[in-house]
């Protein structure tokens, strides 16, 4: 996808990798796409499951596969399948999207080459996450046996907003990352799940 960011290609194609098709993976791959869409409805996303969630080699068969057909980016939303696809960004100076935690930060000292890669990553909050269910025990408000959501607003996901970050992404596209956020927070953009609103 085309912009000031050294490796992107003008092609409108980015990667898409799941360890299994279930949908809690598919739950990452509707908002991506969904996301994709509203910046670009023309973006192609290319999906591939590995299958797996401990095949780091399959993982990166696959994202070279991607990036073989077009892509310039793909997001991980494999667990250590994932690796794979960070190696297979490495080797074709290629960009990936981490998962879960800051993939960046785990591959800066270790591997600097790797990390400087990893554009971002999806970041579950399980600390917010955790904190919040403590509080409302404490509070006397947590509902036992009630499964619920936790989003952007909530502060149960987000971007890891790092150096490499700022770095790799222009200031501009920054912003309006912020203000999409704004926009799911104050429910202007309903963000799609497979789970049901």
């Amino acid at each position: 996808t085309t912009s000031d960011m050294p490796l992107a290609n003008p092609e409108k194609i980015i990667g898409f990798l799941g360890g299994m098709d279930i949908p809690v993976i598919n739950d990452f791959k509707v908002g991506y796409i969904q996301g994709a869409h509203y910046i670009d409805p023309d973006i192609k996303v290319l999906v591939s499951y590995a299958g797996s969630f401990s095949d780091p080699a399959k993982g990166k068969e696959l994202v070279l596969a991607q990036y073989d057909q077009g892509a310039d980016i793909s997001f991980n939303v494999a667990g250590e399948t994932g690796l794979g696809l960070l190696d297979a960004a490495k080797e074709r100076n290629k960009y990936a999207i981490g998962v879960d935690s800051d993939q960046y930060i785990m591959f800066k000292d270790s591997d600097p080459e790797k990390a400087a890669h990893i554009v971002t990553s999806m970041m579950k909050n399980v600390d917010n996450s955790l904190f919040r269910g403590i509080k409302l025990h404490m509070e006397g408000k947590l509902e036992y046996g009630k499964a619920e959501a936790l989003g952007i607003k909530e502060g149960g996901v987000g971007v890891a907003d790092n150096e490499n970050y700022k770095k790799l992404v222009p200031e501009e596209f920054r912003k309006k990352i912020k203000e999409l956020e704004e926009k799911i927070v104050n429910g202007e953009i309903v963000v799609d799940t497979v789970f049901g609103q």
